[in-house]
C-alpha cells in the first residue's frame, strides 16, 4: 500500500470544510442579545428580523452593521491526525501480518505464532497437552483453541511469541491484545480474521483511531466563512403610523464562502493491498478487526483505490455573494388593550455564485485548482425576489405595557437561482420571539420554529435551529448587552454574546461558542461572530 503523506495533507485539509446558509445575524443590537430580534422594538434592522417592527415606534432611524463570522465542525479532528504515523503504521501492520504466497515463507506473525504454538503445545502450557509437531499452522491453532477456550490460559502462548520476536517489536507489543479465540488462519497460512484490542501499540492504536476520525469528519464537516453587512432606514413618524403606514428601505450585502467534501460513503473502507493480498481493517468495541478480503471488495469499497481512480470523492468549493435591496411596509391596528402590527417586505436579490468541483485523487494538483477558483472566471450572477411577512403584538395593559410578541416568515416564496453548475434555493425560515421593551431595560428571546436546511455539499447535510435571548441596559451615553444562544442542531456549545454601544454611533458585538476545537496545540471556538455598527434616530 503506497501512501503519499504530502498528498494526504492537502487532501485532508481541502476535505475538512463545508458551506451553509442559515437565518444569520444582522444588526448589532440583536447580535449582542443572543440573536433575538423578532419582537425587539427600537432596533434599526426591522427589515431583516421582522418587517412588522417598522411600525413599532414613532421615529426615523438609520443603522449600519458590518460583520464577519466563522463556524467549524470536525476540522480539528483532521488537523490533529498524524499522517506520517498513519502511513508508517499501516505499512508495518500489513508487512507483519501478510504471508507471501508461492515463496514458501511466512510473514513475521505467522512464523512467530507457529514456533510459539509448538513450544506451548509441547509443554502443555495454557492448560492443554500434546504436541503440535507435524501439523500445519492452521491445525496447530485449532488444537490450541480447542484446548484453551479461556483467555486466562493464553499467557504461556503470549510469552512464547514475545520470546520469538524480542521486546522491541510491533508484534511483541500487540501479542497480549490479540483475541486468539477468534483468530482464523487458512491452510495457506494467510490470516482470515484477527481481532486486536487497543492498548498494545500506541502508534498503531492512534493510526486506526485517526482513520476513524478522518472517515467521520469527511462524512459531516464544516468550515463556514460569512460576512453579513447592511444599512437600513426606517421611516415611522407618528403621523404616518396610525394612518398611511410606515416604510423602510435598506441595502444588504452578504458573502458566504466555504469548501466541502462530497463523498461516496460506500467507498471509504480502510482496505490494505499487500503482496496481492487484500485486508480490511475496521474498529468496534475498543478493538480493531483485520479480515481477509478480495480484489473486488478493494475496488468497490476501498478509500485508497477510490483516491487512485479519482471517481468517487470530490472537493466542492463555493462562493455565494448576495446583494439585496429590501423595501418594507408595516401598518398598526389599534385595539383597546393591544396594538397589532402587520408587515411585509420584498427583497430584490442579485446573487453571484462560483463553484469548483475538484475530483479527489492522488494526482490532484490543489495549488493549480485553488488559483483557478480565486481567479473568479466562473462567477455567475442571477436575480430573484424574496418575500418576508411578519406580525407583532404590543400588549397595552398596566402590568404588561412593555410586552411584545412577534412571528416572522422569511423567504416564503423560496427564491431560487438557476446556475449552470446547479440550483440554489433559499428555503422559508420561521422564527418567533418575545420581548420586554422598557426605556432603560430590555429583554428579548427568539426561537426558530423549525430546523433550517443549510446550503452544503457534504454527504450528511447540516441543519441549524437557533434559540437565544438576552438583556440590554441603557445607561445614558452608552448601553450594554449580554445574552446566550444555542444551535440545537450543531455542536457549537453554548454561544455567549455581548455588546456595547457608545453614543449610538459606535457599536461592537461579539458571539463566541463555548465548544472549543483544538488543532496542533491551538484552541479556538467552533462558532465566532464579530460585528461593528451604529445607529441614529430622531
Amino acid at each position: 500500500m503506497r501512501i503519499y503523506p504530502h498528498r494526504l495533507v492537502l487532501w485532508a485539509f481541502a476535505a475538512s470544510s463545508s458551506f451553509g446558509l442559515e437565518f444569520g445575524v444582522m444588526g448589532n443590537v440583536s447580535a449582542g442579545m443572543g440573536g433575538a430580534g423578532v419582537a425587539l422594538k427600537n432596533s434599526p434592522f426591522a427589515l431583516y428580523y421582522n418587517p412588522a417592527l417598522l411600525s413599532a415606534e414613532n421615529s426615523v432611524r438609520f443603522g449600519y452593521s458590518l460583520g464577519f463570522g466563522v463556524r467549524e465542525k470536525n476540522l480539528d479532528k483532521i488537523a490533529n491526525i498524524n499522517l506520517e504515523n498513519f502511513a508508517t503504521s499501516a505499512q508495518n501492520f500489513a508487512s507483519l501480518m501478510s504471508a507471501t504466497s508461492g515463496s514458501g515463507t511466512q510473514a513475521e506473525f505467522q512464523k512467530a505464532l507457529g514456533n510459539a504454538l509448538d513450544k506451548t503445545l509441547a509443554s502443555g502450557g495454557g492448560g492443554g497437552g500434546g504436541s503440535g509437531g507435524g501439523q500445519s499452522l492452521e491445525q496447530k491453532l485449532q488444537t490450541f483453541q480447542q484446548q484453551n477456550p479461556d483467555p486466562s490460559k493464553w499467557g504461556t502462548l503470549i510469552s512464547n511469541i514475545k520470546s520469538e520476536v524480542g521486546t522491541s517489536n510491533l508484534l511483541s507489543s500487540i501479542a497480549g491484545n490479540v483475541d486468539f479465540g477468534s483468530l482464523k488462519i487458512d491452510s495457506n497460512g494467510d490470516i482470515q480474521n484477527i481481532d486486536i484490542g487497543f492498548g498494545g501499540d500506541l502508534g498503531l492504536d492512534q493510526a486506526i483511531k485517526d482513520f476513524a476520525n478522518l472517515k467521520s469528519a469527511l462524512e459531516e464537516n464544516a468550515l463556514n466563512f460569512t460576512s453579513q453587512n447592511g444599512v437600513a432606514l426606517q421611516f415611522a413618524p407618528a403621523f404616518l403610523r396610525g394612518t398611511l403606514g410606515t416604510f423602510g428601505v435598506g441595502l444588504f450585502s452578504s458573502f458566504y464562502g466555504a469548501t466541502s467534501a462530497k463523498i461516496d460513503p460506500n467507498r471509504m473502507a480502510l482496505i490494505i493491498n499487500s503482496s496481492s493480498k487484500y485486508y480490511k481493517i475496521s474498529t468496534e468495541d475498543g478493538r480493531f478487526s483485520y479480515k481477509n478480503t478480495d480484489e473486488n471488495d478493494y475496488k468497490q469499497h476501498s478509500l485508497e483505490y477510490a483516491l487512485k481512480q479519482g471517481d468517487a470523492h470530490s472537493v466542492v468549493t463555493r462562493g455565494f455573494w448576495i446583494t439585496e435591496i429590501p423595501i418594507g411596509y408595516a401598518h398598526t391596528l389599534y385595539f383597546s388593550n393591544m396594538n397589532w402590527n402587520l408587515g411585509i417586505s420584498a427583497r430584490l436579490m442579485s446573487a453571484s455564485n462560483i463553484l469548483s468541483n475538484i475530483a479527489l485523487s492522488t494526482k490532484t494538483d490543489f495549488a493549480t485548482e485553488g488559483r483557478n477558483f480565486l481567479s473568479g472566471k466562473n462567477f455567475e450572477t442571477k436575480a430573484a425576489v424574496a418575500v418576508d411577512v411578519g406580525t407583532m403584538l404590543e400588549i397595552d395593559l398596566p402590568n404588561f405595557r412593555y410586552l411584545t410578541f412577534g412571528v416572522v416568515a422569511k423567504n416564503i416564496n423560496t427564491p431560487t437561482f438557476q446556475y449552470s453548475t446547479g440550483e440554489i434555493a433559499i428555503k422559508p425560515q420561521y422564527r418567533a420571539g418575545i420581548a420586554y421593551n422598557q426605556n432603560k431595560f430590555v429583554f428579548a428571546f427568539d426561537v426558530d420554529l423549525w430546523k433550517n436546511e443549510m446550503l452544503s455539499d457534504s454527504f450528511n447535510r447540516p441543519f441549524s435551529q437557533m434559540i437565544g435571548g438576552g438583556v440590554k441596559f441603557d445607561i445614558k451615553a452608552f448601553d450594554l448587552r449580554a445574552g446566550l444562544m444555542k444551535d440545537l442542531r450543531q455542536d457549537d456549545g453554548l454561544i455567549i454574546t455581548g455588546g456595547v454601544n457608545i453614543l449610538g454611533l459606535l457599536d461592537v458585538a461579539v458571539q463566541a461558542g463555548t465548544e472549543l476545537g483544538e488543532a496542533q496545540g491551538y484552541r479556538f471556538p467552533r462558532y465566532l461572530n464579530v460585528r461593528v455598527g451604529g445607529n441614529i434616530s430622531f
